[in-house]
């Protein structure tokens, strides 16, 4: 009987979670203090997920979100109201006095994305009494029942704290160094109080350094660890691998952040707790650094534990083929700081620049792993060559003393082809005297009296070589003149065409007249209009494509032609385009109207000149 109940009931539950709406809702502080930290709570009734913020501009989030849910049931008259509420919890704060707004944060629901209403907060100068700090109401109902015989207890202040419960160190693993050798450098929190976030993380820049990130905490892992005579909780938050650049005195600047510190301040069985922010800096660390002592000759600056290797794809080819050659140095050290090896190939070589790749490692010893520089070269000439060996010059920390490394002689027989066997040179050579000068290369210069006879004489008084100077001389004048006349004839186009305009008409004129004694009347209307609107735009330089009959009569009318030669001329027109566009109207004399073009332009002519 008692499972059947149970199973009932949890199906009730069951349709009152799934009967209810989604319901999102963002709720906040309507008034705060500048640096004062303030919770906004976004509240949804069903399971979320991919909860996002909105913009929050002009404030710092110090922390969150926190979730928590809640679930109450009622059963009433045999019907089970289920509620049940996710509310996530993130910690702002203002720096700056204002009215900021946080807009509508998102969360998924069963596939289906909703939307929060926005918050307005009002910041103002001084810190605002929030409701869970109003200690003068808060009650806690289970005071009296715990105190009983005891006077109520009293809301409690903040601890104060110091510089010794909770500050941040930078941590160098040696201070005094040479230039190139590694040393690493940790930062850590120390505490002895409750801390709910830290934020705002400022790390030294290491301007004189060469910097490798050995670690980086993702959350703060504390441990118990005994400082001064103190056991703290200590968090590594991050190592550095440092190879020094410069010699002397160097400061390692403060590394900066923003703690929240959680403090108990009362509230009996319902105890209360506050955020107290504050701000850390640690003191700056001094480091030494010095240079290396009496470097010898080919040192380039390797620090470290190191050996080298020399890898060499064949020892006899012929004339033309590549040959791959791998100088490898293996070890733990500087390697950001190894510069290519000085090796100096034979002019019978023709050498190509060397792929460098590194296989390396950061580790607290230093960089560890291996750096190779690739060479291919290719013979041009026959013979064996021994081009001797290749020195890597090391400081090693152990012995504070320099290491000469050395490779086995570089030795390479180079063939005419696959049928030579004599190899007609043998050339011997050390890495200071690898030098060859070809039959084909500059010789040296010959001094003393070298006997120079002339073996022509110079005819710069014959007339012949004179007109040679001259004849192009008179050429490139008489040219140069003719194109500059045609270029500012071709310049002038307008006002020739203004210069032109009557006689350009005239000429159309007399083709209409033509057309007049053979009959062709479309052919004479065209041409009479061709005349018309082609001296109109000649005339008074007016673009075809802007070419209207009220362009025209605003073009004479600034020139103070009368209206009647002006209605005169449009009126032509009209009467020219419809006899032209319109054949079965009733026919117009052809004289007359040529007549009356050739008066029309003639006075036009006379009026503007």
């Amino acid at each position: 009987m008692r499972r059947l109940l149970l199973i009932c009931f949890t199906i009730f539950l069951h349709f009152g979670l799934v009967a209810q709406d989604v319901s999102f809702v963002a709720s906040a502080p309507s008034k705060v203090g500048v640096h004062q930290n303030f919770q906004v709570k976004y509240t949804v009734n069903a399971k979320g997920s991919n909860l996002n913020l909105g913009n929050y501009s002009g404030l710092k989030l110090v922390n969150g979100p926190f979730s928590s849910s809640s679930t109450s049931t009622q059963i009433y008259n045999g019907q089970v109201t289920t509620n049940v509420s996710y509310t996530y919890t993130y910690t702002f704060q203002a720096s700056n006095t204002g009215n900021f707004t946080i807009s509508g944060a998102s969360i998924n629901v069963d596939g289906q994305q909703y939307t929060s209403n926005s918050v307005t907060i009002e910041v103002q100068k001084d810190p605002v009494q929030t409701q869970q700090s109003r200690q003068q109401t808060y009650y806690d109902p289970f005071e009296d029942f715990f105190n009983q015989g005891r006077s109520r207890t009293q809301p409690q202040q903040p601890k104060e704290i110091t510089n010794e419960d909770l500050f941040i160190r930078v941590i160098p693993n040696k201070t005094n160094v040479y230039k190139g050798e590694a040393l690493t450098v940790s930062i850590k929190l120390y505490t002895r109080v409750d801390l709910s976030g830290l934020t705002d993380l400022e790390f030294p820049s290491f301007d004189s350094f060469y910097v490798e990130e050995l670690e980086s905490a993702t959350r703060l892992l504390f441990n118990r660890e005994n400082y001064n005579g103190t056991v703290y909780d200590v968090a590594l938050i991050k190592t550095y691998l440092l190879y020094p650049r410069v010699t002397g005195k160097v400061v390692i600047e403060s590394c900066k952040a923003e703690c929240n510190v959680r403090q108990y301040v009362g509230g009996g069985f319902f105890a209360r707790y506050q955020d107290i922010p504050r701000k850390l800096q640690s003191p700056e660390i001094s480091v030494n650094i010095k240079n290396l002592p009496n470097p010898p000759e080919n040192f380039t600056g390797a620090i470290g534990n190191f050996n080298i290797e020399l890898v060499q794809s064949e020892d006899t080819v012929n004339v033309n083929d590549a040959v791959s050659f791998k100088f490898v140095v293996k070890g733990t050290g500087n390697f950001n700081m190894l510069e290519e090896p000085k090796i100096v190939w034979p002019k019978e070589f023709e050498i190509y620049d060397p792929v460098v790749s590194q296989n390396l490692k950061a580790t607290n010893a230093g960089m560890n792993g291996s750096k190779t520089w690739e060479y291919t070269i290719i013979p041009r000439y026959p013979g064996k060559f021994n081009l001797g060996q290749i020195s890597f010059v090391y400081f090693d920390l152990n012995s504070h003393q320099y290491k000469i490394l050395k490779t086995q002689d570089i030795k390479l027989a180079v063939r005419k082809d696959i049928y030579d066997t004599k190899f007609e040179n043998d050339y011997n050579y050390s890495q200071k005297t690898v030098e060859f000068i070809d039959d084909d290369d500059i010789r040296f210069v010959k001094r003393g009296n070298l006997n120079l006879v002339k073996n022509f004489t110079p005819s710069v008084k014959s007339c012949i070589v004179w007109l040679f100077y001259l004849l192009p001389l008179a050429i490139f004048i008489t040219i140069s003149i003719l194109l500059r006349k045609r270029i500012k004839e071709n310049a002038n186009i307008a006002a020739r065409k203004v210069k032109l305009a009557g006689k350009t008409s005239r000429k159309r004129l007399k083709k209409a007249r033509k057309f007049i004694q053979q009959n062709k009347k479309n052919e004479f209307f065209k041409e009479i209009i061709s005349a018309l609107w082609g001296y109109t735009s000649d005339r008074f330089g007016i673009p075809i494509a802007e070419l209207t009959k009220d362009k025209v009569i605003t073009v004479l009318q600034a020139l103070n032609i009368e209206e009647e030669l002006i209605n005169k001329f449009i009126h032509l027109i009209d009467k020219c385009e419809y006899a032209h566009f319109a054949p079965s109207s009733e026919e117009t004399s052809f004289s007359t109207i040529y007549s009356e073009a050739v008066e029309v332009i003639e006075k036009l002519e006379q009026k503007i000149r």
